[in-house]
């Protein structure tokens, strides 16, 4: 069983960091609640994808509620040159 990684960079309150997911391939957009953040969330979108070592790699685009942070990333993600991989997919 095999998992991937998720590196988050860019948010300017939490930094840089990794989180462990799931088995299938990582999505273009990620939304995190903020921990303690009382319906703060961040959203990030998928920069590059190392198919070798299962990294997913994610910039920060916005933070705030819901409806500011969705159509921000929406936004981005739609702005995005085609994926860069790593690994030979």
């Amino acid at each position: 069983m095999t998992h991937w990684v998720y590196a988050f960079a860019g948010c300017p309150d939490t930094g840089d960091f990794q989180e462990s997911a799931g088995e299938e391939e990582p999505g273009e957009i990620v939304f995190r609640d903020r921990a303690g953040g009382f319906g703060v969330m961040d959203g990030f979108v998928r920069e590059s994808v190392d198919d070798l070592m299962l990294v997913a790699h994610y910039r920060w685009v916005a933070s705030g509620d819901a409806f500011a942070v969705a159509p921000a990333v929406l936004r981005a993600v739609s702005e995005l040159p085609p994926l860069a991989r790593a690994g030979g997919k």
